[in-house]
This record gives structure tokens, C-alpha cells and sequence, in this order.
């Protein structure tokens, strides 16, 4: 069984790309639109890997959602990706224990593939 990667993103096109990416990388593919929604994935699929929009809308934006999901698991939880258009100190520091970054909306492969690695993924062969 593929392990499962949840990508917390609310734009359409953005998600697509990054579901591309995660399948083409071995990675089975859950997707949240709003904060609420990629918690309550995250507590009923536990992913093996998330990818997670920092500015995710919702009652919890992504940044919360990322807290709320660390308070709960105490550092059980899956290793998460900050995925932004902010620059990477500054979603880091929102994203406090973020295990790589993303920075929108230049998304490549290759970019995808270092922040795997930087997470603790070893992708498939394309």
C-alpha cells in the first residue's frame, strides 16, 4: 500500500499539481479545502506526510490546523510540508516544526522531490 500524503490547498490548480507530484512520487493523494476539513482527515486517514498551505482559509487557517494537530498527537504526528506564497522564514515561523517548505506559485518537480527528501521521503523513480 502507498503511503498517504493529505495537501491541505484550497486552490484548484495548485492542489492538481501538487496531487501530480505526490503520485508520480508513490504517494497516495487526500485533499482538504478549508482548515476543519484537513484536520479532520489528518485524525481519521493519518497520513503518513502532509502538505500544508499556511494561509489554508477556514475557522482554522492552515497554521492552526497545523498546531491544533500537534497539540493532539504530541509530536506523533506525520511530518508536515509548508506549502506558501509567504517567504519561507516567515512560514516557518507560523509553521513552527514544518519538516520542509514550498514556495508558490513556482512549484517544480524537482523542488517537490527536495522538500520529500528534506521531510524524510525517499520518492519513487519516475
Amino acid at each position: 500500500m502507498s503511503p498517504i500524503c493529505l495537501i491541505g490547498e484550497s486552490d484548484p490548480f495548485l492542489a492538481r499539481l501538487l496531487s501530480r507530484f505526490c503520485e508520480a512520487s508513490g504517494l497516495s493523494v487526500i485533499r482538504a479545502q478549508v482548515g476543519e476539513e484537513f484536520v479532520a482527515l489528518a485524525r481519521r486517514e493519518h497520513p503518513d506526510l502532509m502538505i500544508l498551505d499556511v494561509e489554508l482559509p477556514g475557522e482554522q487557517r492552515g497554521w492552526q490546523a497545523a498546531q491544533t494537530l500537534r497539540g493532539e498527537l504530541d509530536g506523533a504526528a506525520a511530518p508536515v510540508i509548508a506549502c506558501s506564497w509567504l517567504p519561507r522564514a516567515d512560514a516557518v515561523a507560523l509553521m513552527s516544526g514544518c519538516a520542509a517548505y514550498l514556495q508558490k506559485p513556482e512549484l517544480h518537480y524537482d523542488d517537490f522531490v527536495a522538500a520529500l527528501k528534506e521531510a524524510g521521503f525517499e520518492p519513487a523513480q519516475r
